[in-house]
């Protein structure tokens, strides 16, 4: 057969696009499709256009029974096979603080950012102590929204309750400024201060969410450098804010950093409004909340890493070092970070934290290698192989290292990355070298040992070493347990 036909054979087998959605479609949770065909039925009724939408309708059709409600002949709508979510209010009252959510908990509050956790508490504390019975009302409203699979008149509830719950808030708010006493009660209502700092937040979007997205509505979805006529066109939209509503402007901020492929960039805007890359002139500045969200993104680095590591995934632990890295590189391009100031001092116990958290798993490498490496006595007994989970263990702190090599300048581990470094490097060539010259004379009860301490070697050495040299490496220890096969026939 021909490459040409194997081609057209292999194409005539593979799954069209519509077959590979059908069957993704299809092996969801009956759940999930409902959600998925109500969203698109919604989004179709605000008007909004949804790419793919009428295909992915179509395979839902053949996986799954219509999510639309049925009607009944007296008109009326037959009970839904799923109950409303219990959330239907809280989720619907508080979707436009989508864009500014976080799920890290920061060390100070950063006007723009809202943990995710206050969202129930702020919803209990409403509930329970401020609009019990308008609380109930809108509740009411969303359930019956999401049976009917129309939202307008949850909009029009939502404009009716919002004044009741913001005139309260803002009551409660100002009896916790007047006193500590107070503030420590508003505290316990609703289960922590962090919550109640979020709550100044949840108001000022909530009440001014329009405002806040219209002045970036214009800006590209997409800022790969916030320069020259951008950054002029940032400045334009902005500025105007920043006159009249300061307060707002961390949030339109943020929805600006939303849009840059290098969120760092952000900070340009506070050094162009200042005239100026010296932190105190900036400081004064209505754009210092610029610093401040690129300063809280970086903390927030800092904590994926850490959850990251505890987790075992060593990509993502990759993926936020790079963001600290590069965060911290472009922040210290574009302004001066001498002298001792609180963004100053901020960064460097972030960079602390972050070089002690690496430390301690890299550091202990070389031991795991040489553990795993070492000659063992011979024995008359059957030595276990090492087991395939210990050595990806050992591959992936090597991956970490060789990130933490690439990053090193930023987060203060130069010194230690290139020791570790070099210690594994100048253990490891020797060590395979005696592995395969042992491997020619082992008894049997220590073969398939050995044979798993040169393949971990190997392995390691492309970490170390690089794919090309850890090839040639392969090739010299296949020959070596080769031949001692044959040397035991």
């Amino acid at each position: 057969m021909t490459e040409a036909a194997v081609t057209r054979q292999d194409s005539a087998a593979a799954p069209s696009s519509m077959e590979r959605l059908r069957a993704y479609l299809s092996a969801l949770p009956d759940s999930a499709k409902k959600l998925l065909s109500d969203e698109i039925a919604k989004a179709k009724a605000r008007g909004e256009e949804v790419p793919g939408g009428d295909l992915i309708v179509a395979a839902l059709g053949l996986a799954a029974a219509p999510a639309a409600p049925a009607k009944a002949a007296s008109g009326k709508t037959a009970p839904a096979d799923e109950a409303p979510r219990e959330d239907a209010a809280p989720r619907l009252l508080f979707r436009p603080l989508d864009p500014f959510l976080i799920d890290e908990r920061l060390e100070t509050k950063v006007r723009g950012r809202i943990m995710r956790a206050s969202l129930p508490a702020i919803w209990t504390f409403l509930k329970r102590d401020l609009q019990p019975d308008a609380s109930a009302a809108l509740e009411q409203v969303c359930r019956r929204a999401e049976i009917d699979g129309d939202e307008i008149p949850v909009a029009a509830a939502i404009a009716d309750f919002l004044p009741k719950f913001s005139t309260t808030a803002y009551a409660a708010l100002e009896v916790a400024a007047s006193g500590e006493l107070e503030r420590k009660r508003l505290n316990v209502r609703l289960g922590d201060e962090r919550v109640r700092e979020d709550l100044a937040d949840v108001l000022a979007v909530l009440n001014d969410s329009t405002l806040i997205a219209s002045v970036v509505a214009k800006a590209p979805n997409s800022i790969k450098n916030l320069a020259d006529e951008g950054l002029a066109n940032a400045r334009s939209m902005l500025d105007p804010l920043a006159a009249s509503r300061p307060g707002l402007l961390p949030f339109s901020l943020a929805l600006m950093q939303a849009r840059l492929v290098h969120r760092a960039q952000l900070v340009r805007l506070a050094v162009s409004a200042a005239d100026s890359d010296e932190p105190s002139k900036i400081s004064t500045s209505p754009y210092r909340a610029a610093v401040d969200l690129v300063i809280a993104d970086i903390e927030r680095a800092t904590q994926r890493v850490s959850r990251a590591i505890k987790e075992g995934r060593g990509d993502r632990a990759a993926a936020g070092i790079k963001e600290f890295h590069d965060s911290v590189r472009s922040l210290r391009t574009d302004m001066s970070l001498t002298g001792d100031g609180p963004w100053q001092r901020r960064i460097a116990k972030l960079r602390a934290d972050l070089a002690a958290l690496l430390s301690a798993e890299i550091e202990g490498v070389p031991g795991d290698v040489r553990r795993l490496l070492r000659p063992r006595q011979r024995s008359d007994q059957p030595m276990q192989p090492i087991t395939e989970e210990v050595v990806a263990e050992v591959e992936a702190r090597l991956d970490l290292l060789n990130t933490c090599r690439s990053h090193a300048s930023e987060i203060a581990l130069n010194e230690m990355t290139t020791r570790v470094f070099s210690e594994i490097q100048g253990y490891l060539d020797p060590t395979l070298t005696q592995l395969m010259e042992n491997i020619r004379s082992s008894p049997d009860v220590d073969r398939s040992l050995k044979i798993s301490q040169i393949e971990a070697a190997v392995r390691f050495s492309a970490r170390i070493f690089g794919a090309s040299y850890a090839q040639l490496l392969q090739k010299a220890a296949d020959v070596a347990i080769n031949s001692s096969k044959a040397s035991g026939r």
